[in-house]
């Protein structure tokens, strides 16, 4: 191969990197948003607390999310907080890692989480059942167990069970208040 070639398909090869990198739409989970870990917590504390069903899973609060903007924070070995969406709803789930290297495997998709960089990824919430959530990326000894899920459900309250990472939250989980 003459140096001419090799430089014609070393630019080729560039500038089709450059169009890819172009039509990547800002919606793609490849994107990332730089946020703090302040900011980002701020939001999903403000998700907690606008939508806390009261249930718990482990010691995770289990939220409805009350916007499309679903926010969860990563961080040795647990996805935090526990959701339940809306049947066929369509989201953006926020993510972030609090502190060290984890990824995503949600949907179909799987976006590394580095700290410091929030990734978007859409999910269109599917009719029944719930999404798994798991950590892809070895991140310590408890890797294997750092996984979540995002269950679906028509109403709070219309289903008593809901299956949220392999267990069963009409039983065993703390509801204040709450027989």
């Amino acid at each position: 191969m003459s140096a001419h070639s090799l430089s014609v398909a070393v630019l080729a090869a560039t500038v089709a990197l450059l169009g890819w990198w172009l039509a990547a739409s800002p919606g793609d989970p490849v994107d990332g948003v730089p946020t703090t870990l302040a900011d980002f917590t701020a939001r999903v504390e403000a998700m907690v607390a606008a939508g806390d069903t009261g249930a718990r899973h482990g010691d995770l609060p289990v939220v409805r999310p009350p916007t499309a903007d679903v926010f969860i924070l990563a961080r040795r070995w647990s996805f935090t907080p526990a959701v339940v969406l809306e049947p066929g709803g369509s989201y953006r789930i926020h993510l972030l890692a609090e502190d060290v290297v984890h990824s995503a495997a949600l949907g179909g998709t799987e976006v590394l989480l580095v700290p410091g960089l929030m990734r978007v990824v859409p999910l269109t919430a599917p009719a029944a059942g719930s999404v798994r959530l798991q950590c892809g990326e070895y991140c310590g000894l408890g890797h294997p167990r750092m996984s979540g899920s995002i269950a679906v459900s028509a109403q709070e309250g219309v289903q008593r069970r809901q299956i949220l990472g392999g267990v069963d939250v009409g039983e065993g989980v703390e509801r204040p208040g709450r027989p």
